[in-house]
């Protein structure tokens, strides 16, 4: 499942990385109210995984927005290799996530 989605840092801290250590500044999107575009790769109730080139600070707070979903809080577990990992802040509610565009297959269709 590939879901098209916009990731905010809500403290501008958790992109602030070395340059001498050969990083990646940080995208100047993400920095921003509305974010940058992220493609995620697997959610459920306590978390996700997505894309995202620029790396970002273990325990910093993101802002994940999905269409249908809305904007749900997380904080960083893991971040290597392009991808990130999160942890919602609340569990997110399986009803809330089959708002979600893309997330279609949940959702049980009445004939």
């Amino acid at each position: 499942m590939y879901i098209a989605g916009r990731l905010a840092l809500q403290s501008p801290s958790g992109a602030m990385l070395p340059q001498s250590a050969g990083r990646i500044a940080p995208h100047p999107d993400i920095l921003s109210f509305h974010g940058c575009d992220v493609v995620v790769r697997t959610i459920n109730q306590d978390g996700f995984e997505a894309d995202l080139s620029t790396p970002l600070m273990t325990g910093a707070l993101v802002r994940l927005r999905l269409p249908g979903a809305g904007a749900m809080l997380a904080r960083i577990t893991r971040s290597d290799s392009g991808r990130i990992a999160a942890d919602f802040v609340n569990p997110v509610p399986a009803g809330r996530l089959d708002k979600t565009i893309g997330m279609a297959t949940r959702v049980q269709r009445v004939a």
